[in-house]
């Protein structure tokens, strides 16, 4: 998943576009941007900070981010 350097907020699609919402919301971990494939991540990634949308975003894996709030 990408989140920022301090895993406070996620990367989340929405209808219109793209989002990032806090980890405060429990429900956040389920809307995250997910993929089993680290590469296709850091394709999607690179594609994203081409376009402008996600600078000082890291690709972290879910699981960290589970075991800290649950």
């Amino acid at each position: 998943m990408f989140t920022d350097l301090d895993n406070q907020v996620v990367l989340c699609l929405k209808a219109d576009g793209i989002e990032l919402l806090s980890l405060e919301e429990p429900n956040s971990l389920n809307k995250a941007i997910c993929l089993k494939s680290r590469t296709e991540m850091r394709n999607i990634q690179e594609k994203f900070k081409e376009k402008g949308l996600i600078d000082g975003l890291q690709i972290v894996n879910i699981g960290a981010l589970y075991k800290r709030f649950f």
